[in-house]
C-alpha cells in the first residue's frame, strides 16, 4: 500500500524594501545614492545539488574556480580598434581601358574581298622628251595631275631642251626662233640669239658668235659646253625629214596599267586562364574572366591598328622646315600671344597650300599631332574642341577650319603631320584595307583545367600618295 505524503515548501523570508528616512532632507543637489553603503557580494559556494564530492572531484572544482579568477585578473587592457581585424569591403570591380578605332577617320578605307586586293588604274605617261617634259613623266593618273603644267608640250615651242649630240630634237627649226644658253667648263653661262640666217650673236654684247645652226637638221656647231635651247619648229610638216621619215614631230604619250597592291597580314593574340581563376573571379567579384580577356585582346588589336597607321603617316611625311613655328618670341614680350598664334595657323595653311600646288589634286584635311602641339592648336580662335574627357590612347581633339585634328601620344610632343582623306579613293594619302574583321574563337576548356581563346584579324595599309603628306614642328615654348 502506497501512502502519499505531501512536502511542505518552507516560506522564504522577504527582505524589507529599503526606504529613505522621512527625516532626511533631500534637495535638488543631493545625489540619490548619497549615504548608501555599497553592498558586499557574498562568496558563492560551489553548488553540489546535494551531491557529496569526492576529494578528487573537489580538487577539480577548486581548480576550475582558480582558473576563472586568473582570467578575470588578466583582463586589464582596454579594447581598441587595433584589436579587431578590419573586414574589407570592395567597391565595384574596375574595368579595363578600351581604345576606339580612329585610324579609319584619318585614312581612306576599302573592303578587301581577297587576301591580296589589287586596285587597278591607268597612268598617262610621256613617251618622249619634249622641252621641259622628260620621257617617262606621269602626266595624269588617279594620284598625279601634271595636266597643263608644261603648256608647250603639245605646241610648236620647245623650251629649255637639253641639247644632245649638238642636235635639236624637233625639226625643221623656224629661223630666228632659237635661243641658246651655253655653260662652259668654268660654269660661266652665256646666252646667244639666232640671227635668222643660221648664225648667233651674243645676247649681252651683240657681237657675232662662232656658232651656227642647220635649220633643216637642227645640228649646231661651235657651241662649247653644256647647251640648252629654246626654239620653235614647224609641227605641221609631215616630211620627209632629212632621214627620209614621214610624219610631224610631236609629243607622244601612252597609257600604262598599274595597280595598288594591298596584302592583308594576320594579327592574332591568344588568352589563357584556369577554371579556378574563372570561378574565383566570378564568386568573389562577379567578374567573367572570358569576357574580360576578350575585351582586353580586342582593345589591343584595335590600338595596334591606330599606332600602325599614324606611325606610317609620320614615317612617309615630307618634313618641311619652312612650315615650323617658333613659339619663343612670346616670352620676350615682342608679340601678343593671341595674335601670334595666328602665325601658327598661317604656317598650317601654307603647308596645305604647298601640297595642293605640288599635286594639283587635293588639300589636306587631317592633322595628327603630338600632345604639346595639340595645346597650341587648341588656343587658336577658330578651333572647335571635341569631347575628350574619357579618351584613351589616340583621340580626336577637334576641328580647325577644314582640318580635323587628332592627337597621338606616341608622336613627338611638338610634331604635327598633315594628310588627306576623301570619299573619293583617288584623293587619299593612304588606304586601310580590312580583309578579316576581328574574329574570336570559341573558348575551349582542356582536361588540365585551363581554358584558351584566340582573337585574330587581317588587314593591310598602303600609302598611295606620299606627296600629300607633310610634317612640321613647333620650336621653342611659352
Amino acid at each position: 500500500m502506497i501512502t502519499r505524503t505531501s512536502k511542505r515548501t518552507p516560506v522564504q523570508s522577504v527582505p524589507a524594501r529599503r526606504t529613505i528616512s522621512a527625516g532626511r532632507t533631500i534637495t535638488a543637489g543631493t545625489p540619490i545614492t548619497a549615504g548608501v553603503r555599497p553592498r558586499q557580494a557574498k562568496a558563492v559556494a560551489a553548488s553540489t545539488n546535494g551531491v557529496k564530492l569526492t576529494p578528487a572531484q573537489q580538487a577539480f572544482a577548486n581548480q576550475l574556480r582558480n582558473n576563472c579568477k586568473m582570467i578575470s585578473r588578466n583582463i586589464t587592457a582596454a579594447t581598441n580598434t587595433s584589436n579587431i581585424m578590419a573586414k574589407p569591403d570592395f567597391l565595384e570591380l574596375l574595368p579595363l581601358f578600351v581604345q576606339k578605332l580612329i585610324a579609319t577617320e584619318v585614312v581612306g578605307s576599302v573592303a578587301m574581298k581577297s587576301r591580296q586586293q589589287l586596285i587597278p588604274y591607268f597612268k598617262f605617261i610621256a613617251e618622249n622628251t619634249k622641252g621641259e617634259t622628260a620621257k617617262g613623266t606621269v602626266i595624269n593618273s588617279p594620284f598625279v595631275n601634271r595636266q597643263g603644267q608644261d603648256p608647250n608640250w603639245t605646241g610648236r615651242t620647245v623650251k629649255n631642251e637639253a641639247v644632245a649630240a649638238s642636235t635639236l630634237a624637233y625639226v625643221p627649226v623656224l629661223p630666228g626662233s632659237v635661243t641658246l644658253t651655253v655653260t662652259d667648263a668654268s660654269d660661266v653661262t652665256t646666252k646667244y640669239i639666232d640671227n635668222g640666217a643660221g648664225g648667233f650673236v651674243d645676247a649681252a654684247t651683240g657681237t657675232t658668235a662662232a656658232i651656227t645652226i642647220d635649220y633643216a637638221t637642227g645640228f649646231i656647231s661651235g657651241a662649247q659646253g653644256t647647251v640648252a635651247a629654246t626654239y620653235q619648229y614647224d609641227n605641221e610638216t609631215v616630211g620627209p625629214d632629212a632621214a627620209g621619215n614621214y610624219g610631224a614631230k610631236m609629243a607622244k604619250g601612252y597609257l600604262m596599267l598599274d595597280e595598288i597592291n594591298l596584302i592583308a597580314e594576320a594579327h592574332e593574340i591568344a588568352c589563357y586562364w584556369s577554371i579556378y581563376s574563372a570561378f574565383a573571379a566570378n564568386t568573389e567579384y562577379g567578374a567573367n574572366i572570358g569576357e574580360m580577356a576578350k575585351e582586353a585582346a580586342v582593345s589591343e588589336l584595335t590600338a595596334e591598328i591606330n599606332s600602325y597607321v599614324f606611325e606610317e603617316l609620320a614615317k612617309v611625311a615630307s618634313y618641311k622646315p619652312q612650315f615650323n613655328w617658333d613659339a619663343s618670341p612670346v616670352l620676350s614680350g615682342a608679340v601678343v600671344p593671341s595674335d601670334y598664334l595666328n602665325m601658327f595657323k598661317l604656317k598650317l595653311g601654307q603647308a596645305a597650300a604647298s601640297i595642293y600646288q605640288a599635286t594639283r589634286l587635293t588639300r589636306p584635311n587631317k592633322i595628327v599631332c603630338g600632345t604639346n602641339a595639340a595645346e597650341y592648336i587648341a588656343m587658336i580662335d577658330s578651333f572647335s574642341a571635341a569631347g575628350v574627357e574619357e579618351t584613351v590612347g589616340p583621340y580626336k581633339l577637334g576641328t580647325l577650319d577644314q582640318f580635323e585634328v587628332y592627337v597621338d601620344p606616341d608622336y613627338d610632343a611638338n610634331t604635327w603631320v598633315m594628310s588627306c582623306k576623301s570619299a573619293d579613293i583617288r584623293r587619299n594619302s593612304a588606304l586601310f584595307g580590312e580583309y578579316m574583321p576581328i574574329v574570336s574563337t570559341d573558348a575551349i576548356g582542356l582536361a588540365n583545367a585551363s581554358v584558351q581563346q584566340g582573337h585574330a584579324t587581317m588587314y593591310a595599309l598602303k600609302v598611295v600618295n606620299p606627296a600629300t603628306i607633310v610634317s612640321g614642328k613647333i620650336l621653342g615654348t611659352f
